[in-house]
């Protein structure tokens, strides 16, 4: 008979942080977070969260404390609205982006922000509001 073995819950909150983050490491997560390795080790060895990590989520990319620590509840937290929230399918999509964003060399990478700016340069040059 086999025992299936359930994640411990600072487990499973440690994993919805780096989801959240994608981040895969415990130096990469420290960077994220802005604090030392030791810390996050020491939070592992605890096994607590600290409440200045949820804050610092919270402030930086607008992730819900409560998601956090229960995995109930939208991941994000949209600021311009009041009471309107992220859902899981479009943190998973803002990810991707982020991925994809990543995978491209520094060339492509300027390129495309090159093309943008002219994109919106041309577009305020022929707008009509700035034709005399």
């Amino acid at each position: 008979m086999k025992f299936i073995e359930s994640a411990s819950p600072f487990t499973e909150q440690l994993e919805r942080i780096q989801q959240i983050t994608g981040t895969h490491s415990q130096m990469e997560l420290a960077a994220y977070l802005g604090i030392r390795r030791s810390t996050v080790t020491n939070a592992k060895r605890l096994g607590t969260i600290p409440a200045e990590w949820l804050l610092t989520l919270l402030r930086v990319a607008n992730v819900n404390p409560e998601w956090i620590l229960t995995g109930v509840g939208p991941c994000r937290i949209r600021r311009h609205a009041p009471d309107v929230y992220e859902d899981e399918d479009i943190t998973r999509e803002r990810q991707k982006d982020r991925e994809a964003l990543q995978r491209l060399s520094s060339r492509a990478l300027a390129d495309e922000l090159v093309r943008r700016i002219a994109v919106a340069e041309g577009e305020r040059f022929l707008s009509p509001s700035t034709q005399a």
